[in-house]
């Protein structure tokens, strides 16, 4: 699953590499899938963008944003995807959801994998789209400091029954961060993803913010997790601490055994003892 610090590197990858080049042709939805999320007809697609040359990328939250010249942008992420770039056309995936051909005879390639976004439209309408977050701050950036983590827990009632893991990734979230580096951040931070968040005290507050940068941006600098690729099929360099691979194995701080859960609609892996409820 893409989240913020693949899709920073994604972006980055495409911006460096592949600005310049010149849409020669466009393939969209060679394999049918209903949760491959368009915006037009294979064939509006095609006349939008051919002759059209890439301008830029930029990650926004979990989603990679090429820019196409002036007016146009292609969205892409937020779910579970391959964006893969080819030197030539033997290694292009037999199923895929967008294809661009370019001029120098080189592709780039989404195919989607659960789901995730394939869409093409005005760079005006970015705006006004969910995922660009009006308002939001990556954890990347500096603007995201312990004042406006603070903010995110001002509008917790008494009461509030929002648990600590539907704030970081549903209401109000953190931009970008889903269930993948959620266990890493939970454990750095010594809490129970059922914790409810109104009852985190300021020392536990704190003790969150600096495991969701810490994390975050190291994953970042390592080019995302090892189990996700970039735009040239490689895989990242950032190894999760807690996943389905260290299910009853011992916790590395404190030798306990690390167990799992199904909560809010994904898997949940903390050690008992370092992460209590």
């Amino acid at each position: 699953m893409i989240e913020l610090p693949e899709a920073a590197t994604i972006a980055g990858q495409v911006d460096a590499d592949l600005t310049g080049k010149t849409v020669a042709a466009v393939e969209r939805g060679n394999s049918p899938h209903k949760f491959a999320f368009c915006t037009g007809s294979p064939d509006e697609y095609a006349a939008m963008l051919v002759g059209k040359s890439i301008s830029g990328a930029e990650g926004l939250g979990n989603h990679v944003v090429v820019a196409v010249e002036r007016d146009l942008a292609l969205v892409l992420g937020g779910g579970g995807e391959r964006i893969l770039f080819h030197a030539g056309d033997k290694t292009l995936p037999k199923k895929r959801h967008l294809l661009l051909r370019f001029s120098d005879g080189t592709y780039l390639t989404v195919s989607v994998q659960g789901w995730g976004a394939v869409q093409c439209v005005p760079r005006e309408d970015l705006a006004t789209r969910t995922f660009v977050g009006p308002g939001r701050v990556s954890p990347l950036d500096e603007a995201f400091s312990p004042a406006y983590w603070e903010g995110l827990f001002a509008g917790l009632e008494p009461g509030d029954p929002r648990a600590v893991k539907f704030l970081l990734i549903s209401k109000p979230g953190v931009w970008g961060l889903g269930n993948g580096y959620l266990q890493d951040i939970l454990f750095y931070g010594g809490l129970h993803p059922r914790r409810r968040a109104v009852d985190l005290t300021p020392d536990e507050r704190r003790a969150l913010y600096d495991a969701t940068v810490r994390v975050l941006r190291e994953a970042t600098a390592l080019g995302g997790r090892d189990s996700e690729r970039d735009l040239y099929d490689r895989p990242g360099g950032y190894q999760k601490v807690l996943d389905s691979t260290t299910l009853g194995e011992p916790c590395p701080r404190c030798g306990g055994v690390i167990e799992k859960f199904a909560f809010l609609g994904g898997a949940c892996y903390v050690c008992p003892a370092c992460q209590p409820l």
